[in-house]
Order: C-alpha cells, then sequence, then structure tokens
C-alpha cells in the first residue's frame, strides 16, 4: 500500500467523521471537561482522574489539531518541527530557567526526558491549535498577534490548574511575567510558522468550543480544589 492510498483511506475515513453534526461534537467535548472539572472540584474519582490526566492532554492535541487544520503529511511534519522545538525550549527552562522562570515538573504527567515529560509539546499543540481556531470562528480573520494573545490568555488559566493539580509547581507563588511573554512569543511563532505551511480549515466552530470547555475546565479545577468548597471525597 503506498502512500498514496494510505492518504486517500485517511480522507474517506476523516470525511465520515466530519459529517457528525458540530452540535453532537460540541456537546460531548463540554460534557466530557465539565463532568472532569466537576469530579475534581467534589474529591472523587481520583484515582481514576491523575492517572488519565496525559492522555486526556495528548488526546486533546491531536483532537484539536485534526479539527483545526487540513490533515497532509506536510503539516504533520511542521507540528512534528513544533514539537521537538517546544520540548528543547521546555528542558531549556528547567535546566536553566529562562525564558519561562523557576519551575520544576512533577512525575504527574509521566515519563520525562531531561525534565520535561514528553506530554508537554502536546499541550503547547493543542494550545495554538485552539486558539488559532478561535480567532477563526469568532473573529473571521487569520491573525497569529490575536491566537498568541489567546494562547497567553489560555495560558493564564493553565498555570493555576496545573498547580492545583499537582503537574508543575513555581519557585514563586505566582506565574513571572516572563513566563506570559515567552508563552507569547513562542505561540506567536509558531503561528507564523503555521500560516505559511499549514492550511487552516474553514470549519472551526468545534475546535473554537474545545477552547471554551478547556478553560472552564481549569477554572473550575482552580476553585474547586484551592478552595475546598464543593469537596466531598
Amino acid at each position: 500500500m503506498n502512500q498514496t492510498t494510505l492518504l486517500e483511506d485517511h480522507l474517506a475515513w476523516d470525511e465520515r467523521l466530519r459529517q457528525l453534526p458540530d452540535t453532537l461534537w460540541i456537546t460531548v467535548i463540554y460534557f466530557f471537561f465539565l463532568a472532569g472539572a466537576a469530579w475534581n472540584a467534589l474529591g472523587v474519582l481520583q484515582g481514576v482522574m491523575a492517572p488519565m490526566t496525559p492522555f486526556v492532554l495528548v488526546g486533546s492535541a491531536i483532537l484539536a489539531v485534526w479539527l483545526t487544520y487540513q490533515w497532509s503529511f506536510r503539516m504533520l511534519r511542521i507540528f512534528a518541527v513544533i514539537f521537538v522545538a517546544t520540548w528543547a525550549i521546555e528542558a531549556l527552562g528547567v535546566a536553566t530557567s529562562f525564558p519561562f522562570g523557576e519551575y520544576v515538573y512533577t512525575e504527574a504527567l509521566g515519563w520525562k526526558v531531561l525534565g520535561v515529560s514528553i506530554v508537554i509539546p502536546f499541550a503547547w499543540l493543542l494550545v495554538i491549535a485552539v486558539s488559532d481556531s478561535v480567532v477563526g470562528h469568532f473573529f473571521g480573520r487569520v491573525s497569529c498577534v490575536l491566537g498568541a494573545l489567546f494562547a497567553t490568555f489560555f495560558d493564564f488559566f493553565l498555570e493555576f490548574a496545573a498547580d492545583a493539580l499537582d503537574l508543575w509547581h513555581w519557585n514563586a507563588r505566582f506565574p513571572p511575567v516572563s513566563n506570559y511573554v515567552s508563552w507569547f512569543v513562542i505561540s506567536l511563532a509558531s503561528l507564523l510558522f503555521l500560516r505559511d505551511h499549514a492550511e487552516r480549515r474553514i470549519r472551526l466552530r468545534v475546535p473554537a468550543h474545545l477552547y471554551i470547555a478547556m478553560m472552564l475546565y481549569f477554572a473550575i479545577t482552580f476553585f474547586g480544589i484551592k478552595s475546598g468548597l464543593l469537596r466531598i471525597g
């Protein structure tokens, strides 16, 4: 079976999934993440939730990329470059505190290479893809700067939820400004790279709502765990 046949087979499978109504996709996404946020806030099913976190992040990243960009072998190569680059920057950050600040990853995200969980580059791909989709769906435009701003805003919520979930911790009480500046710069560079080498889809409603659902997940999780007001477990 040659590469062309593999691509044709994928496109046939891809098209069948895309025929599902957007409302069905969106309903499942909100149910999944809001249920997870509720379980975190209530303190129940943590024996299941914690081990599943790396798989949820990887799966969400793959879904976000698939929903936001036209599938091709070229697109996969581009995301492979971003994957390696973001991992390398994170490894530099863990070793030297540059460019993000002083932080350390726990064992919660699984296997690490040079102090960085292999899941972390998937988290970068996830944030970049859904941020790009938000700009496309809600603003109807292509803007790398606006996409980078949404990615940085996403990270603001992610940082506090990650601390509450014991995924990684900062040396200071709050993430430093350098973290958010770095997120903006790296996201902007990635989106500029994607703009020249990957084709964004026209229908972006589903990944745009994935952005919102995950933001709600982080916000509810942080409030629920840190306040302890909702815990029953």
